[in-house]
């Protein structure tokens, strides 16, 4: 499902895609360095399911983390809609939002696409390759989003698998057309 963050330091929003599916579901827990942890609950008192990986949102909130505690950044700096795609698809979210936002808080909240227009200015700055002139770094480390690994808090190193990673490649034009195309040729769907 799309989502849409919110980072209220400045007042911007981004529209984020949901993570790969399959991704393995976790509760949502909060841990404190001095050792105490809590489990958020949802509405229904049960704990809150979230992704055990989240490359794209968990890049988004250390960029815009703007060095503020963690109680400011998980308490509002930074929120998050989720919406399922049908709703996506027939309402204006991203509208919507930004006006119950100004009405909130009367900050006026800008639009960005900055996953997008990252992906866009490596497309423009490789002569706009395709299946002849392919992409020198098409799903290279450089282009990932967020950590490929993470130390835990208890000193643990935490690999992302390489299908729950996210690029920049994804939201490119070269994939969006020309690898997608490939890809369904492969597939037979154009017979």
């Amino acid at each position: 499902m799309p989502r849409l963050v919110s980072c209220a330091f400045c007042k911007t929003l981004t529209r984020m895609p949901d993570v790969p599916k399959g991704t393995p579901m976790v509760p949502a827990r909060l841990e404190w360095k001095s050792g105490e942890t809590m489990i958020i609950p949802d509405d229904d008192g049960l704990p809150k399911m979230v992704p055990k990986y989240d490359p794209m949102l968990e890049d988004f909130v250390e960029k815009h983390s703007h060095n503020r505690p963690d109680n400011e950044v998980i308490g509002g700096l930074i929120r998050v809609w989720v919406v399922d795609q049908r709703t996506w698809d027939a309402v204006d979210v991203t509208t919507r939002v930004r006006s119950e936002l100004q009405k909130n808080t009367g900050d006026w909240y800008e639009e960005r696409s900055e996953y997008l227009d990252a992906a866009l200015k490596c497309y423009n700055a490789h002569g706009n390759p395709d299946m002849g002139n392919k992409c020198p770094d098409f799903l290279d480390d450089s282009k990932r989003i967020g950590h490929a690994e993470y130390t835990g808090d208890d000193g643990q190193v935490i690999r992302v698998p390489n299908r729950f990673r996210q690029y920049l490649c994804y939201q490119c034009p070269y994939m969006q057309s020309h690898i997608m195309t490939e890809i369904r040729w492969r597939q037979g769907l154009y017979r």
